[in-house]
């Protein structure tokens, strides 16, 4: 039920992020689509006509990313991987919606640079050969990198062969086969042929240079993440979650997400590339203040001092990305984020996949394993053992709750403290009263739960 509830955010996000863009659709005080124009050349054919595929691309971009979201209704009950995927939603949709804008940001540029639509005065030469001469220097990334990842999968041939059970066996083998999968793809795109990125000599052999280092990076990055998930998948499967379709399925989808999602970024990063450079000489190129605007969105001004300035397009401020203060704003922030989600994460994904487990030592000790709240008591401190069918209402203090299973500190209507772990809609449940607080307790399967309470008794009879 969960996931179906963490619709409601994605949906309030994609309309927000559309509306926003889609504000931008009409001129401005003169400015469009992130391009200072001249008042007389807003009606120009040729602005029209990137007016109209501006909404088409977000039209469009507003489909593909409600068809993104669909997955979250298939997770069903593992709320963990619904909440993980709904995060990379997010992040994915945050900077693929800068994309259309930059698209149109460009080709209004150049109509601008071509046209000479300068305002008297404004007009200066931007140098570009600093920048040309930085990415004709790129190399892609040494080849003996991607001895690392096949380093990283010698460790899990040996624990697999010989722990592994049937295709398990494999999972060494499978992260080697991978990582020379990302090699050859590292040969194909490093080595390749050079690509037609500009009519010009200079700025093409950069764009090229850039852009074989890039993906060089991205298939070294992509061969250490396919063997750090191997490791992960051998050590799901071989507990025996194997059976679960909930994680089969986003096990598969995010494995596959992640890779896409990197070639995306690379291949648009080339485009800005293109756009930015390509019509150039590898020299200059005229421009006003929108040169201190990068792609008509980020703010970079060496020469001022402000950390933080109002927004060229949209409201509110945004960071002059030129100074030290500022790039440490941007980069903290996502910092922090990344802090607070991937915890977050771990500990939805270590409720789902690790149930707690009730175990009897000694006869005399019951301890409840559970990742996030252990629990320990003596069986002489039992003052009261019930097998209920119905589970007891109440509210949650400190722990985790959703349609499936409730864990850690609750407050319940009727007996007051308790620690709850139990799965919900799966009858009988053990209720232990102590001294100081109720246990709630069940396994999954019923009939586990009504031996496990048997023995119990058994222990507290006297």
């Amino acid at each position: 039920m969960e996931t179906y509830l963490l619709l409601a955010p994605v949906l309030i996000v994609l309309a927000t992020v559309v509306a926003i863009y889609l504000g931008h659709s009409k001129p401005k005080d003169g400015l469009w689509f992130g391009v200072k124009l001249p008042i007389e050349v807003l009606e120009d054919e040729r602005l029209l006509s990137l007016k109209r595929e501006y909404r088409q691309s977000y039209a469009l971009f507003a489909v593909m990313a409600a068809v993104a979201a669909l997955p979250i209704l298939w997770f069903g009950d593992t709320f963990s991987l619904g909440f993980i995927y709904v995060f990379l939603w997010l992040a994915g949709v945050m900077y693929t919606s800068t994309v259309p804008f930059k698209r149109i940001h460009y080709k209004a540029a150049k109509l601008k640079r071509d046209n000479d639509w300068f305002a008297p005065g404004t007009r200066k030469k931007v140098r570009v050969d600093i920048d040309i001469a930085l990415m004709k220097g790129k190399l892609p990334l040494s080849p003996y990198w991607f001895v690392l990842p096949a380093l990283m999968s010698v460790p899990l041939i040996v624990i697999s062969l010989k722990g592994g059970v049937g295709v398990l066996r494999l999972s060494g083998f499978a992260s080697l086969v991978m990582t020379a999968v990302m090699f050859l793809l590292y040969l194909a795109f490093s080595r390749g042929k050079p690509r037609a990125h500009s009519r010009n000599a200079l700025p093409n052999m950069a764009i090229n240079a850039a852009a074989a280092r890039l993906w060089s990076i991205l298939w070294l990055a992509l061969a250490l993440f396919e063997a750090v998930n191997a490791f992960v998948a051998y050590n799901v499967l071989s507990k025996g979650y194997s059976g679960d379709p909930g994680l089969w399925f986003g096990g598969i989808f995010m494995v596959s997400l992640v890779p896409l999602i990197g070639i995306y970024v690379v291949h648009q990063h080339i485009k800005e590339l293109e756009y930015r450079y390509g019509d150039t000489d590898g020299s200059t190129y005229p421009a006003d203040g929108d040169a201190l605007w990068r792609h008509g969105l980020s703010y970079y001004n060496p020469k001022d001092k402000s950390v933080f300035v109002p927004k060229r397009v949209g409201i509110g401020s945004t960071v002059n990305m030129a100074t030290r203060a500022g790039r440490m704003f941007y980069y903290g922030t996502l910092a922090v984020v990344a802090a607070i989600i991937i915890p977050i994460a771990m500990m939805v994904v270590r409720a789902d996949t690790s149930p707690p487990k009730l175990i009897i030592q000694d006869e005399q000790n019951v301890i409840i394993e559970d990742s996030m709240y252990p629990l320990r008591f003596a069986l002489e401190d039992v003052l009261e053992l019930t097998l209920e069918d119905d589970m007891p209402s109440g509210f949650r203090q400190n722990g985790i709750a959703t349609s499936e299973y409730a864990r850690g500190d609750f407050k319940l209507t009727e007996l007051g403290a308790a620690k709850l772990y139990v799965f919900k809609g799966n009858a009988p449940y053990i209720l232990i009263k102590l001294p100081d607080r109720y246990v709630v307790y069940n396994e999954k399967d019923p009939a586990a739960t009504a031996v496990l309470f048997s023995q119990l008794k058994a222990l507290t009879a006297g």
